[in-house]
């Protein structure tokens, strides 16, 4: 059973992946039309899993590398803040604390009895916040954050919304539209039985011209 760590490949990836290699060792990019309708056939899968659009959802090789492409792509200004909590994966804040160079703060929201309130949420925001973000469920504590709430509190002072959706997705809905989420990056490797070093990263086209890609 799986139990949101490295899960065990499901039968069905490992013959995904076999056919793969078979391909490539017996034909190399001479039939590559194969794959790359294999890879919109999963960025279909992967929108409709978030209720996407097609064009709105990339593939990277970790949830990491989502949080970087947000991190770095946002035009920051000197004084601009982020706020995250004290309990999230190191992923999820040394991308955030590097922008201190730029003269950005980094508010992390502490973690009372294994929880995150909204309410404390709600008291880091200013008028120089840029954007939230936080896991859907902690990887530590297994709390699992209202990130619907929270995502109308970002829409309602013009604020962006982050989420790393890696612990849950596969497991619990997780509906950008529904929950005003902006940006999400999410691995293969847990709920959704694939390897390491496949995941997705949504951008909201409302929010693509917010973004800058540096990768």
């Amino acid at each position: 059973m799986n139990h949101a760590g490295v899960s065990p490949l499901s039968t069905q990836t490992q013959s995904a992946m076999e056919a793969f290699l078979k391909e490539a060792t017996e034909n190399g990019y001479t039939n590559s039309q194969m794959g790359t309708e294999t890879i919109e056939s999963c960025r279909q899968s992967a929108a409709k899993l978030i209720n996407a659009n097609t064009d709105e959802i990339a593939f990277v090789k970790n949830t990491t590398q989502g949080i970087i492409l947000t991190a770095n792509g946002i035009n920051w200004q000197a004084g601009d803040n982020v706020i995250t909590t004290n309990v999230e994966f190191p992923s999820n804040i040394y991308p955030w604390w590097n922008l201190e160079r730029y003269g950005v703060e980094t508010r992390l929201v502490q973690e009372v009895n294994k929880r995150i309130s909204v309410e404390d949420i709600i008291a880091k925001i200013d008028s120089r916040t840029r954007i939230i973000t936080i896991s859907h469920v902690e990887f530590a504590s297994g709390y699992r954050n209202d990130i619907a709430t929270i995502g109308k509190i970002c829409q309602d002072n013009g604020i962006l919304f982050f989420v790393d959706a890696i612990q849950t997705l596969g497991a619990f809905e997780v509906d950008v539209k529904k929950q005003h989420i902006d940006f999400l990056s999410a691995d293969g490797h847990k709920w959704l039985l694939g390897p390491e070093g496949a995941a997705i990263y949504y951008c909201s086209k409302s929010k693509l011209d917010q973004l800058t890609n540096t990768n």
